[in-house]
């Protein structure tokens, strides 16, 4: 019997394909599609089946379905198979891409309930056109009497142009988290067609994605993200932007004021204006240098320092004012005080321990003012002195008459008293 006289098939046959509508595709980039057929029993017996053979034509004509012979099958209880060139199977001449379905269980009935079966991973044809999948059925309502040849029909689809993607068809395009800490990782997303290339740019550099819809990254700072895709001839462009809490920056220009509550980590910052810090100032790294003209307490407060000060060998410390030190003050090095009219104060000069003081220069004592040891005046030149004798008692003194002309008596005076003529001056040789 030949097909065109063969009896139509027992079973209602219905297809859809997804994506839906069908399009001829545009490259070799195009998304794989499915068709998608119900089988279904609209009669009021049963139908017994043994198999279903699929015959979609392959080439690059209008009629043609699909461009390559290529793709897999898959139903609910039954096994879904491509048939390869040159199996024993009868199959129609010319070029096409079979299929065979055969339920798990043989003989299977089709009831009320129906099958779908769904023919994917197909690569459609390029031309526009109505093709038409030729269906053979094996199938009877009574199972002692099968046919000899299978029952026949044709299933038409067809594959419209394809439309210039519009640039709405990409959307959504979003990151997963819109605020994070400096260095977390960001994962982008998008929804659009899967034929069309993307670009992903920030930082001023581009990414390309490919056919892709995300992208991850890790950022420092606040960054607005750029998607862009072509389409039509024409790019378009959409944008999200994810701040970052504590952004590092690698530079940074302020042309006000500037409020910081916490902590802030900057590797370099040049201030032009001034710099209020209403937390604390550290800089205590090893290594790290606090440079600065004028230190200086708050504005009619003195400046506390509230740590030891090392001053390095070859600096020195300037103090145009008075200086007042309520601990003790030790200095390694010399202390000068040599401008004129300068006065050095001290309560009790002493030497180092078990030392002697040393002295290198003339001492001035000034009139009015005095040099005691142990709480008695010490003895200078030019000093006016009283003699008297531990041993003898009685003080030193001239006596108002002369031994001779060039010569005088000096006598010690018994008493104990001082007495007119014991005053000597001390005169240094």
């Amino acid at each position: 019997m030949s097909e065109p006289d063969a009896p139509l098939p027992l079973l209602d046959y219905a297809i859809i394909s997804e994506p839906f509508p069908l399009y001829a595709t545009t490259g070799t980039d195009d998304p794989a599609t499915a068709l998608h057929i119900v089988v279904s029993n609209g009669g009021g017996e049963t139908v017994y089946c043994r198999e279903i053979v699929f015959s979609l034509p392959e080439g690059d004509l209008a009629q043609s379905l699909v461009e390559a012979d290529a793709g897999d099958g898959q139903a609910p209880d039954w096994t879904v198979q491509r048939i390869e060139p040159g199996t024993q199977t009868i199959l129609p001449p010319g070029d096409y891409a079979h299929f065979v379905a055969k339920p798990k269980k043989a003989d299977a009935a089709v009831d009320v309930s129906g099958i779908t079966i769904t023919l994917e991973n197909l690569k459609i044809s390029s031309r526009p056109g109505t093709a038409r999948i030729e269906i053979r059925e094996v199938a009877t309502t009574d199972t002692d009497k099968w046919p000899d040849n299978p029952r026949f029909t044709k299933l038409a689809v067809t594959k419209f142009p394809a439309p210039k993607i519009p640039a709405t068809a990409v959307s959504d395009f979003t990151a997963d988290k819109l605020e994070v800490t400096t260095g977390t990782s960001v994962k982008l997303t998008w929804n659009g067609p899967s034929t069309l290339d993307y670009t992903v740019s920030h930082g001023g550099d581009a990414h390309s994605v490919g056919k892709n819809h995300e992208y991850s990254t890790t950022i420092d700072r606040d960054t607005t993200f750029q998607l862009s895709y072509v389409t039509g001839g024409t790019t378009h462009c959409l944008t999200t932007t994810v701040t970052v809490t504590n952004p590092k920056l690698t530079g940074l220009e302020v042309d006000g004021d500037v409020s910081v509550t916490g902590s802030t980590g900057v590797k370099g910052l040049t201030v032009d204006k001034d710099l209020t810090a209403n937390g604390n100032v550290t800089a205590v790294g090893n290594g790290t240098i606090f440079r600065i003209r004028e230190l200086r307490g708050p504005i009619s407060e003195p400046l506390n320092v509230n740590s030891t000060v090392n001053v390095l060998e070859g600096n020195s410390v300037n103090i145009a004012d008075g200086m007042t030190v309520n601990g003790d003050l030790t200095a390694n090095g010399n202390v000068n005080a040599v401008a004129d009219g300068k006065i050095f104060r001290i309560r009790d000069l002493r030497g180092p321990y078990g030392k002697s003081l040393g002295i290198d220069s003339t001492v001035d004592v000034k009139s009015g003012n005095d040099i005691t040891r142990g709480g008695s005046s010490v003895i200078t030149d030019g000093d006016s002195i009283g003699l008297q004798n531990n041993q003898k008692s009685g003080w030193l003194y001239a006596a108002a008459y002369n031994y001779s002309d060039d010569r005088g008596y000096v006598f010690r005076w018994n008493p104990g008293n001082r007495v007119g003529g014991d005053s000597w001056k001390v005169a240094r040789d």
